[in-house]
């Protein structure tokens, strides 16, 4: 009977641990006297989600709670300041103070390669900040040797730290968290980068919910290179006239993106000028896009600069939709179209880009 009873009490006991175990633990120990209010705030696809609060009392606190499955979350203070991210499963975690900032410990394999990515990150921060600390110190010198010395050397460093990344790529191609740190800065990467990096992805990865963004991305990205059919925008002229980019024919159209505060596109004006007064008659439009905000300055550069194409403009600024549907990182930005609207090639200047319209309109007699 007394066996009976102690296989009973030991079966209790291991289904209790197992519940314990279906929850998620997180502590703080940051130290110090800082507190305040924060929140676990996860991150997916219905968006950001509250899963808990906390008061942090003298660099103290502690969460706690149950994920269906792992997640991204983040611990965030009451004004949206983030503390740390995980990969959130139900599991114990702890947030301490190290060496090198706010650190993430225990977990799973993914907040593993989370560490080990931010890590790299990290090494990356502070070599930025090592540089431009030297190269501001050389500017004051007026120390040109050195000036080159530490460009070669910051750029030996993160060809170093570029390879780290590789391996880990290589080595995790496989976990989401990999997805998650691509689809981090895919907006700032071009088409091709992109797909080179997707390619490298193993399936669980890209069918995650963040290797499905980097798919979506990949798209959107497709559909302005070169070879697909230039999406369709309409905008308002100075005059106050609508125009579409579909809605003007042409044998060549060249779309150029722009502003009046922009010096490099004020220095490209008389040469992408010179090319319209000697292609206009045989076939070329000019479409200009400007990323002005104030009407009377995108006005004033026009009049000075004697520019006599069409122009259009939201008056968004840098926040422009058609910028952002065409993903125009930086300006001057050139796109040139056939007259079926496919586009041929992008961000050409001087030369380079009268040759190729010459060469358009040769082939489309």
């Amino acid at each position: 009977m007394k066996k009976m009873v102690l296989s009973m009490l030991l079966v209790v006991c291991s289904f209790t641990v197992c519940l314990a175990q279906q929850r998620f633990k997180i502590t703080g120990e940051l130290g110090g006297t800082i507190g305040g209010d924060l929140v676990l705030v996860s991150a997916g696809p219905e968006g950001a989600v509250k899963l808990d609060e906390a008061l942090m009392v003298n660099g103290s606190f502690e969460f706690s709670g149950q994920v269906d499955s792992m997640i991204l979350a983040y611990i965030m203070t009451a004004e949206q300041q983030p503390i740390a991210t995980l990969m959130l499963e139900n599991l114990e975690y702890t947030i301490v103070a190290g060496e090198n900032g706010i650190e993430v410990q225990g977990g799973g394999e993914s907040q593993k390669i989370l560490n080990l990515y931010n890590a790299i990150n990290q090494d990356i921060t502070r070599e930025k900040m090592r540089m431009e600390q030297e190269v501001r110190a050389a500017y004051a010198e007026q120390n040109q040797m050195k000036l080159q010395a530490l460009q070669q050397q910051f750029e030996k460093t993160m060809t170093e730290v570029g390879k780290k990344q590789d391996e880990l790529f290589k080595t995790y191609k496989d976990s989401p968290v990999t997805a998650f740190m691509i689809a981090s800065v895919m907006l700032q990467m071009d088409y091709s980068s992109l797909k080179a990096i997707h390619e490298m992805l193993g399936e669980p990865a890209k069918t995650c919910f963040y290797g499905q963004l980097i798919t979506i991305q990949l798209a959107a990205l497709k559909q302005v290179e070169p070879g697909s059919v230039a999406p369709d925008f309409k905008g308002v002229t100075l005059n106050g006239d609508t125009l579409s980019l579909h809605g003007i024919k042409a044998r060549v159209k060249l779309l150029d993106f722009w502003a009046s505060w922009c010096e490099p596109c004020r220095r490209e004006t008389p040469n992408v000028r010179k090319i319209y007064q000697k292609y206009h008659d045989k076939g070329l439009e000019i479409i200009g896009v400007s990323l002005d905000d104030k009407k009377q300055e995108w006005a004033k550069a026009m009049k000075n600069d004697k520019v006599t194409w069409p122009n259009v403009s939201d008056l968004k600024g840098k926040n422009s939709e058609i910028a952002a549907r065409y993903f125009i990182r930086g300006i001057p930005h050139t796109i040139l179209l056939d007259e079926d609207n496919h586009i041929v090639a992008k961000n050409l200047r001087g030369k380079a880009l009268e040759k190729k319209i010459a060469e358009l309109l040769e082939e489309n007699k």
